[in-house]
């Protein structure tokens, strides 16, 4: 069988590797002309890092990766550590695999490398989707260039503002989440005393309607930071659109000192409004179906957006491979799998956001009262709140 995957990001390119894997011929459609480093940090947790290592990411990422010790969450103004988990060789120990920081590109760089190896995938950069047409047996996509490719599926991994999606569920444009973020990359080795020693660690800064979060990327090279703020004002998405450095550092002025020193240690930073898909009833229509952010954009406040992705590349290349010809029963089985667990996903991340963006100080006294006392009456590793996120195994399911 042949498979088509609309999009050459994270999850598409998973997608790719692991149905060549299972015998299939895989032709991929990227929109960039070239590969390029979009974006900034992403964290991998357990759950995805059992993926990428069982994919054989292992040696490729190992010089790029960023061990982090702990998480913490902190309160924004005071600094003050509320609560926060063991990572490293605890975390590693409990879940069989490490969490570590990586820049996106590093990832995706990776990921191409091994997809380029692989005789069964073919990538077609500078290609952008623009249509899907459907017979019974069989699906062809054209893209903006006149390129027409025809397969026995279609996986849409084209992102939030997915061609495939359409085809599936009809038109629909992405919803504003009401945050903006503010993101930046900074040399660890600008910073000195108490925010290199922060540096080391995955932090969130909570706030009232706003807060900050660093971790270690590039091999612990670099500092990923995001300063996310409640706010209608802005509404582009372009991950690379410019901002000032003075009104990411007016933003969060009242924050610790270290905090700024983090913000002043930026050469550049970028603007991005934040914006989500709803769930969809239905996952897929006719020999086309869709996963990551096509499917489930979310806001990042658990650090799971390419989790998820890798999650349902490597579940959806597994029943494709069992159900073998009959990819329409494959998507039906996907869909079934991963709908609970995509829904609690939903969830949590808004949960996450209404904890790290208290409404009011008395709300925000109660809310990190609990997690101060459940961090020092109950130590684990990582985070109690998402040990479901980080037990999941994609190969077994």
């Amino acid at each position: 069988m042949k498979v088509l995957i609309a999009g050459g990001g994270i999850g598409g390119l998973v997608a790719a590797i692991a149905l060549a894997r299972r015998g299939f011929e895989v032709e991929v459609l990227e929109q960039q002309t070239e590969p390029r480093e979009l974006g900034a940090g992403i964290t991998i947790w357990a759950n995805g890092a059992r993926v990428l290592s069982a994919l054989g990411l292992d040696a490729l990422l190992e010089p790029v990766k960023s061990f982090v010790p702990g998480s913490r969450l902190r309160h924004g103004r005071s600094g003050r550590i509320v609560a926060g988990g063991s990572l490293g060789e605890p975390y590693a120990a409990r879940f069989g695999f490490p969490m570590y920081g990586l820049h996106r590109g590093d990832l995706r760089n990776s990921l191409m490398t091994v997809a380029h190896g692989s005789p069964r995938v073919r990538i077609h950069l500078g290609q952008r989707v623009m249509s899907v047409t459907q017979s019974a047996d069989r699906v062809s996509i054209e893209t903006e260039r006149g390129m027409r490719a025809t397969g026995d599926a279609l996986i849409g991994a084209d992102g939030i503002h997915s061609v495939v999606r359409s085809a599936v569920a009809g038109p629909e444009e992405p919803r504003f989440s009401g945050e903006v973020v503010w993101r930046a990359l900074v040399r660890r080795e600008r910073l000195t005393g108490a925010a290199a020693e922060a540096a080391r660690y995955s932090s969130i800064w909570a706030g009232r309607d706003r807060h900050f979060l660093n971790y270690p990327v590039r091999g612990e090279q670099l500092l990923n930071l995001g300063g996310f703020v409640e706010s209608d004002e802005w509404q582009s998405e372009s991950w690379t659109e410019p901002g000032k450095k003075s009104d990411f550092d007016r933003l969060f002025a009242r924050f610790h000192s270290i905090v700024r020193e983090m913000i002043d240690a930026a050469d550049e930073c970028f603007v991005q409004a934040i914006h989500e898909r709803a769930p969809l009833e239905r996952w897929f229509a006719g020999r086309a179906v869709l996963l990551g952010d096509a499917l489930h954009a979310a806001p990042p406040h658990l650090g799971q957006g390419a989790g998820m992705a890798i999650e349902d590349a490597m579940v959806l290349a597994r029943l494709m491979g069992e159900h073998g010809s009959d990819p329409v029963a494959a998507f039906q089985a996907y869909q079934h799998k991963r709908q609970g667990r995509i829904a609690r996903f939903k969830a949590a991340v808004i949960q996450a956001g209404r904890m790290f963006n208290y409404g009011n100080p008395v709300r925000g006294a109660l809310v990190y009262g609990v997690a101060f006392a459940m961090t020092r009456l109950r130590p684990q590793p990582g985070s109690p709140q998402s040990h479901w996120l980080d037990t999941y195994d994609a190969l077994e399911d």
